[in-house]
Parts: C-alpha cells; structure tokens; sequence
C-alpha cells in the first residue's frame, strides 16, 4: 500500500499507515501507529491527517483512555468515491476549464492550418473531458454497493468477445 498511495502522490508513509489500520483488529493509537512503522509520532500525525481529509480512516474515542486511536475505513469503493471526489474531481475541473480556454483562444487566433488543426485537437479534448466529467459524475453519484455492481458490470462487458457485443447492438 506504500507503493500505491506514493504512486497516487499522497506518500509512501500515508499507504504503511493506511495498510496497518485496515489489517488491525482494533482501533491503533497515534504512539503504536508509529512504533509499527518505525517513523516518529509526527511523521503519524502528518500522515494521519491525509488519510482522514481522504475519508480511509477515523478517529476513535475510547472512553476513560485519553490516547487517540484510529480504525481503517474498510470499504475500497467509498474510499475510491472519495478520493475521486476530494483529490480528482477538483484537478479534473482545472484542467477541464483550461482546455476550454485554450480552445476558445485558439478559435479566435485567426484562420490558418495551424490554427484550425489545434482547434480541431483542442474540440476532440473538450468533447472527450465532457464525456470523461459524466462518468465521473455518473460514479460520484451512485452510493458504494451501487458503484461495486457498476464495476462488475464494466468487467463483465470487457470480456465480452467483440463479435457478441456487436451482434447484441443491433437487438
């Protein structure tokens, strides 16, 4: 899990973390966390933090004990539902709006090949980003056993042989 949440750009600490929450049987305190990752109570602090802005844990009060515990958020497909939406969709949402303004720069740059071709480039990312943003918006709206069955469906539709899914088009 280090590999992959340093691969998503949230750090290698932040996944060791997630990955001792998730295989504990109990909620863990911040001083545990970090004697079983070997990296300070400050390092835990920090990274604790992402996974809570990031919806993979929560805090956990145990009464009489005035430590600070946490348990892992099990369920991977709210997790990624909210990953999507608190880290993705607002990057999406940028990048969505600069392309569109660079196409509506480009429109207005005059009437050349050059100027036409990357209109027609930028028009082709617009309509993709536009369909990319429904789909987001399609798994953002579903709740997690919905967005798990959607995913079932996608596999099974991708292991259609191409020949049975163009015959069942025309049905």
């Amino acid at each position: 899990m280090g590999r992959q949440s340093a691969f998503w750009g949230v750090g290698k600490v932040v996944g060791q973390l997630y990955a001792v929450l998730y295989l504990a049987e109990a909620p863990v305190s911040l001083g545990d966390l970090a004697a079983a990752l070997g990296v300070t109570k400050g390092n835990v602090s920090v990274a604790i933090r992402t996974l809570q802005q990031l919806g993979m844990c929560r805090r956990v009060v145990r009464p009489g004990d005035r430590r600070v515990f946490f348990e892992a958020e099990p369920d991977f497909w709210l997790i990624a539902q909210r990953v999507l939406e608190r880290r993705q969709k607002p990057e999406f949402d940028t990048s969505f709006t600069l392309v569109r303004e660079s196409l509506r720069v480009a429109r207005q740059a005059g009437d050349w090949d050059d100027q036409r071709f990357a209109a027609e480039r930028l028009q082709g990312l617009v309509q993709f980003y536009d369909e990319l943003d429904a789909v987001v918006a399609a798994l953002l709206a579903l709740d997690p056993r919905r967005l798990r069955l959607a995913a079932r469906l996608l596999a099974r539709l991708g292991r259609q042989p191409a020949a049975r899914t163009a015959g069942r088009r025309g049905r």
